[in-house]
């Protein structure tokens, strides 16, 4: 009678089900959208975090820009200083401000201005203040390379609003002054900062279209 050749370790009892590999679970459509959103969202949130962060990042930036404009401005006040109140009104005549645009930027009536020119009697705050004006003018023209600094302050911003930057350092928005002479701000960023309500503020019933002999013209909106 042969002999039992199958190994010690053969148990008749086993089941069979541990001697075929299982194979592993394959992932349906429905759950790979799942991981899909799941990975998706937390990409956005990362995104997002990035976002702020950068945020952040160009207002520290935008904030040191300011800084070290505004330093550079107060040394050039300090040197316009030195000089008498009436030559520092001349010099801004010379530039071609007029002088109710001069007296709007100083905060003071026109009058006022043609009696310093005349007789003097300027404060030491108001001699600080036409000082500031003439050595900010210095600063942009020289730093952004601006001709005609007074015509540049008459410009309006944008064509969508009549907002020029004697308006905005009349209203103390110095640093918008000086992003508007950088160029590295866009105008409605800036007319905004001014004035949030400015679209509504400012809003035309009229538009400027091309006519058909190719000259701009004039209509009412919505014709």
């Amino acid at each position: 009678m042969p002999s039992d050749t199958r190994p010690a370790s053969y148990s008749p009892t086993a089941p069979t089900a541990q001697l075929i590999e299982q194979p592993e679970p394959v992932s349906t459509a429905a759950s790979q959208m799942v991981d899909l959103a799941e990975s998706a969202g937390s990409l956005r949130t990362q995104v997002r975090f990035i976002q702020e962060d950068i945020r952040f990042i160009q207002e520290d930036i935008t904030a040191l820009h300011h800084r070290a404009l505004f330093v550079a401005w107060e040394k050039r006040t300090a040197l316009r200083g030195k000089d008498a109140p009436a030559n520092l009104l001349e010099s801004l005549g010379d530039l071609g401000f007029a002088w109710r645009d001069i007296a709007r930027m100083l905060r003071v009536s026109v009058p006022a201005v043609q009696k310093w020119r005349r007789a003097g009697g300027v404060t030491g705050e108001n001699r600080r203040r036409i000082a500031a004006l003439l050595a900010l003018c210095d600063e942009i023209a020289d730093r952004y390379h601006i001709q005609e600094i007074a015509s540049w302050f008459e410009m309006p911003i944008t064509s969508t609003a009549p907002v020029t930057p004697i308006d905005l350092y009349s209203a103390g928005k110095i640093d918008l002054v000086f992003d508007h002479a950088s160029g590295q701000v866009d105008s409605e960023q800036i007319l905004t900062a001014y004035d949030p309500q400015w679209r509504e503020d400012f809003r035309s019933d009229f538009e400027v279209y091309l006519e058909t002999d190719g000259e701009m013209s004039i209509r009412p909106r919505g014709v």
